[in-house]
């Protein structure tokens, strides 16, 4: 995070204002430059996947390895989303906000630690449902979350469940 604002914090209307929405524009290029050197170092195939609103192109990077997860990266109209495994999801930045005033380069610092989380099988995901509660758990060894889920978001997400991903095969030996 930047600190732009000082001790006393940002103005109220900063939180819904957005001056610089290019402002996260460069997020592109490390993305494309972190999907180049995944194909050229691991043992992936690579597919455009459909794009959801707000999403302008999503490259699914495939590790020939079962047990491995896969990585999709996409390019939205304000910066870079990765998803990878059965769940998880982020987005850089998360918000955009000027309050938030998240720094590009921290962020594209956070994008390529999230990918090499993926990659090297430090990625642990548990969706999990009991009597009244509803929960995801997301393990990575820098970024941990549970958040609570409604029985719709639980139905979508489908079957509950544990899954330990593996770490990508390398070129060599794929």
């Amino acid at each position: 995070m930047g600190d732009r604002w000082g001790p006393g914090g940002p103005p109220e209307d900063a939180y819904s204002r957005v001056t610089d929405p290019q402002r996260y524009a460069s997020l592109h290029g490390v993305a494309d430059r972190l999907v180049t050197d995944l194909v050229e170092r691991y043992g992936v195939s690579v597919t455009d996947e459909p794009v959801r609103p707000g999403e302008v192109r999503a490259v699914r990077l495939h590790p020939r390895s079962a047990g491995s997860a896969d990585l999709v990266v996409v390019h939205t109209e304000f910066g870079v989303r990765l998803r990878a495994g059965r769940w998880v999801e982020e987005s850089f930045p998360r918000c955009g906000c000027d309050a938030c005033d998240e720094e590009p380069t921290d962020l594209g610092e956070e994008l390529g630690e999230f990918a090499a989380d993926v990659v090297h099988g430090r990625l642990a995901e548990e969706l999990t449902a009991g009597l009244r509660t509803r929960t995801l758990a997301v393990e990575r060894p820098r970024s941990s979350a549970t958040r609570s889920l409604t029985r719709d978001e639980l139905r979508q997400l489908g079957p509950t469940g544990r899954h330990e991903w593996q770490p990508w095969p390398g070129r060599e030996d794929t």
